[in-house]
């Protein structure tokens, strides 16, 4: 069984750096750190090809089109696809979103495990300690959903290739919530609390923070 894996860098922002190493260049790592995998493709708009290709020089990367194809008859070398991979429908992806630039590799190899075994689709996920509340298109308060049954899902997932939608790389857990609500199963892993996404100046200073050994998760 095959494994692709792919960076999803959906904006300029995954070139920015924490601790002086852009969110890009750390998620490859972080997949090459994790699994078995000799090269990593990166899912970018064209226009930031370059930049890519330059903040991740000396690392097995590949650089292409932000979607994966899956491919059930045709050798991988014979597809023609300008995509940014391609893979047999028996393969797993494993995608990782750039703006988790903190994700343990840890996490890549617990979701393949995991799709290695009996499942479908694999994310890691974290119990929500917040307490939530559902309103209405006025803003009032309607209820309050038990959040002992709500998790905060994270990348990097694992997907049977032939179960991932070509638009995945779009935004990789838009994938997860599709898959789940046509009824098929996702199943998650233990997170980790390092693996938010860095969205925000905040979340910036925070990964600063942790990056630099200041914050010990």
């Amino acid at each position: 069984m095959h494994l692709v894996a792919v960076v999803v860098a959906r904006s300029a922002h995954a070139l920015t750096p924490v601790a002086g190493v852009p969110m890009v260049a750390r998620a490859v790592r972080a997949l090459l750190n994790g699994v078995p995998v000799q090269r990593v493709s990166v899912a970018a708009a064209e226009a930031l090809h370059p930049e890519i290709r330059r903040v991740c020089a000396g690392m097995p990367v590949d650089v292409g089109s932000p979607a994966v194809r899956a491919h059930t008859v045709q050798r991988r070398d014979e597809t023609g696809s300008d995509d940014v991979a391609t893979a047999s429908g028996g393969d797993i992806v494993l995608l990782h979103d750039a703006c988790r630039p903190l994700a343990p590799g840890e996490l890549a190899a617990a979701v393949v495990e995991a799709v290695r075994g009996d499942h479908a689709m694999a994310v890691p996920a974290l119990p929500l300690t917040d307490t939530v509340k559902s309103v209405d298109d006025r803003g009032a308060v309607t209820g309050t959903p038990d959040r002992a049954t709500l998790r905060v899902l994270q990348t990097p997932m694992a997907v049977r290739a032939r179960m991932l939608p070509a638009d995945a790389c779009d935004d990789p857990l838009d994938a997860v919530r599709r898959h789940a609500a046509a009824g098929g199963e996702v199943w998650t892993v233990t997170g980790h609390p390092a693996a938010f996404a860095v969205r925000s100046e905040w979340d910036l200073e925070l990964a600063e923070l942790i990056a630099n050994g200041r914050i010990r998760l």
